[in-house]
């Protein structure tokens, strides 16, 4: 049996990982951004909120321990968001084999969706996508899948090189066709 890192129970025999597809770093970045931008807010309009006062006539007066209390916590706060967001980035994947499409969907820190999306077999189409300056200068986009299973459709969003992910999942096709055998689907 091959190597499997994220001991799924039902690996076939001669099943094996072909490739581990996470969101683009930028879906990360884009986030990250707008929390240290939380973070740092409150040192910039404290000072601003205690010099219009100060201005006013009367300069409040807060005890150290206070200050100290109400800045650990936000730190606090803005890390475990941080550590949240990491968390769903890292362990949201699709795993591509020779044999099938799984989707690993993470949902905060405990809970975790295992399923199968479609075996490659079922593929009809595979149609990709990448929308706007940003995707296109940093490459990611989405693929759609096509499928003749029951679930119609399913997509990939926001993931690196889309057009080279399908070249993949193309590839990984025809070798489950050329070793277990399997028949493409076909329109209609």
């Amino acid at each position: 049996m091959s190597y499997n890192p994220f001991e799924l129970k039902d690996f076939r025999d001669g099943e094996r990982v072909v490739m581990l597809v996470r969101h683009h770093w930028f879906v990360l970045f884009r986030e990250v951004f707008w929390l240290g931008i939380l973070f740092i807010a409150p040192f910039f309009l404290i000072p601003i909120a205690f010099g219009i006062s100060a201005q006013g006539g009367g300069l409040p007066s807060v005890p150290p321990g206070v200050v100290i209390f109400f800045a650990s916590l936000w730190t606090l706060i803005i890390w475990h968001l941080l550590f949240a967001r990491w968390t769903d980035y890292y362990y949201d994947l699709w795993i591509i084999t020779n044999w099938r499409i799984i989707d690993i969907d993470q949902i905060g820190f405990f809970n975790r969706n295992v399923a199968t999306l479609l075996t490659l077999d079922h593929i009809q189409d595979i149609e990709t996508h990448v929308d706007g300056i940003v995707g296109t200068i940093l490459n990611f986009g989405s693929i759609k899948v096509q499928t003749a299973a029951a679930k119609a459709e399913f997509l990939m969003s926001e993931i690196p090189n889309p057009v080279g992910i399908e070249k993949i999942i193309r590839e990984a096709q025809e070798e489950k066709i050329r070793v277990f055998g399997a028949k493409p689907a076909t329109h209609g």
